[in-house]
C-alpha cells in the first residue's frame, strides 16, 4: 500500500535548515514529501499530511486586503482539507510571531488551526502549559519531538575569522550568532561583557540586526567587541563558530533555539539562561545555564565557562546531547504520528 503524501508548509525556508531537514528525514524513509501550493489543494485525498510549521506565513498579507483574503483562503484550506480525511499537523515553533507578537487575527486563524489539528508538535515540555491554557488543548494531543542536529549541513571556507576581525589568536573569544534583536538580549550581552572587565577576552556578534534596536555604541566601539550585521551564509557559519571558544545566548524569552543547537552541533559551549527549552537541550556538559532574575548572573555564567574550558574541549558531552537529536529518529517519531 502506497503511503500518504506529505505536504509541508514550508518545505524549506531560507535561512533555516530546519524544513529541509526533516522533510529529507522522511523522504530517507520512502515517503514522499511536497511543498504545498494551491494547485495542491485538489489533489489532496484522505489520510494525506498538511503539516504546518508558521501558519502565519499563509494568512498575513503586506496589506489590510491581502490579509483578508489570504485568512479567507486558509480557512477554505482547512476546511476543505478536513472533508477530504486529510490528517493537519502544526509544529508550533513560537506560539506566536515574533514580528507582531499576539494580535487579535493571530489567535483565531491559530485557533481555528489547533481545533483541526490531529497532533501540535513542541520540542520540549516548557511550551506545553502555554498552549494548552491560550487554546484550550488537551496536553494528550500534543506531541514532544525534539529538533534536530546540523551535523555535515554547514561547511566552510576556510576563512580565519579571528585574522579578519584582527582578533590576537591567544584572545578567548565570546560569540553570538543569529538575528540581533530585542528579546535576543544582546543588550544584556554588551553589559555584561563590559562587566567582565577582561584584557583577554573579545565578543563577536554576528548576524543581521532588527534596525530600530540600537546597542551601546561605547561598548561596540571598545575594540574588544566585533561585530558583523549581516546575515551569516551557509558556507561562513563553519568558519565563525571555529573562531570561537564558546557561545553566549542571553535570551530575554525563547521557545526553539537553532543556535543553541548549531552550537552543540560544532561541539562549543553554551552560556544561557535557564529558561524554555534550553534546559532541555543543553546539558551541564556542554553548558552553563543561569538564573535571569540573579542579577549579575550573566556575567558569572560568562565567567564559569571560561573556567571550564578544558573540561568541554573533552567533548564526550556533546557527543551524547546530539544522539538524541539523530534526523533518522526523529524522522521515524514523526512517521509514527502521522500514522496514528
Amino acid at each position: 500500500m502506497e503511503n500518504p503524501t506529505v505536504y509541508m508548509l514550508p518545505k524549506m525556508i531560507e535561512n533555516n535548515k530546519f524544513n529541509e531537514l526533516l522533510s529529507g528525514s522522511i523522504e530517507n524513509k520512502g515517503w514522499k514529501v511536497k511543498q504545498f501550493t494551491k494547485q495542491d489543494l485538489l489533489k489532496l485525498k484522505k489520510n494525506d499530511i498538511v503539516h504546518f510549521h508558521w501558519p502565519s506565513f499563509y494568512y498575513r498579507g503586506s496589506s489590510v486586503l491581502s490579509t483578508v483574503i489570504k485568512s479567507m483562503l486558509y480557512l477554505l484550506m482547512i476546511a476543505y482539507a478536513r472533508l477530504r480525511g486529510v490528517k493537519l499537523f502544526w509544529t508550533v515553533h513560537n506560539i506566536w510571531p515574533h514580528n507582531s507578537g499576539k494580535t487579535r487575527l493571530d489567535y483565531w486563524m491559530r485557533k481555528i488551526l489547533v481545533a483541526n489539528c490531529v497532533k501540535l508538535i513542541v520540542m520540549g515540555k516548557p511550551l506545553i502549559p502555554e498552549i494548552c491554557s491560550t487554546f484550550g488543548v488537551d496536553e494528550e494531543r500534543i506531541e514532544i519531538i525534539p529538533h534536530g542536529h546540523y551535523k555535515g549541513v554547514y561547511t566552510g571556507k576556510g576563512v580565519d575569522i579571528r585574522s579578519q576581525f584582527g582578533i590576537p589568536e591567544n584572545s578567548y573569544v565570546y560569540g553570538f550568532f543569529g538575528q540581533v534583536s530585542p528579546y535576543k538580549g544582546v543588550d544584556d550581552l554588551l553589559d555584561a561583557f563590559e562587566g567582565l572587565q577582561s584584557e583577554q577576552a573579545h565578543l563577536l556578534i554576528a548576524g543581521r540586526k532588527v534596525k530600530e534596536y540600537e546597542l551601546d555604541t561605547r561598548v561596540l566601539q571598545s575594540g574588544k567587541v566585533h561585530t558583523h550585521f549581516h546575515f551569516i551564509e551557509d558556507d561562513e557559519y563553519s568558519d565563525y563558530f571555529a573562531a570561537v571558544d564558546s557561545i553566549i545566548l542571553p535570551y530575554k524569552q525563547i521557545a526553539t533555539s537553532g543556535s543553541a543547537i548549531l552550537a552543540l552541533t560544532f561541539g562549543k559551549p553554551v552560556a544561557a539562561p535557564r529558561i524554555g527549552l534550553l534546559e532541555e537541550y543543553l546539558p551541564d556538559d556542554c553548558a552553563v545555564l543561569y538564573d535571569p532574575a540573579e542579577p549579575d548572573g550573566l556575567i558569572k555564567a560568562m565567567h564559569l565557562i571560561r573556567m571550564k574550558q578544558s573540561e568541554f574541549e573533552e567533548g564526550s558531552g556533546f557527543v551524547k546531547a546530539l544522539e538524541r537529536l539523530d534526523w533518522p529518529v526523529i524522522a521515524q517519531r514523526t512517521l509514527t504520528l502521522y500514522s496514528g
